[in-house]
């Protein structure tokens, strides 16, 4: 199994946010719960082919489109 232990701060309330990624099966776009606000952050995370680099987009994903 493949993980990476990080700490990413919430776009909602700035609180630290401990995340587990699981790479194993490639690129992955999913939400999770911040412990502190309760709010949804989205999560992009991509793995680079040239580099083998993971890539993670942290968002608040609150913005509407019209």
């Amino acid at each position: 199994m493949n993980m990476k232990h990080t700490i990413i701060s919430c776009p909602h309330c700035g609180h630290p946010v401990h995340l587990d990624l699981d790479f194993c099966e490639g690129d992955q776009d999913y939400f999770e719960d911040c412990a502190n606000c309760f709010s949804p952050i989205h999560l992009n995370m991509h793995i680079n082919d040239l580099s083998k680099k993971l890539e993670l987009a942290v968002s608040a994903d609150d913005e509407q489109l019209y």
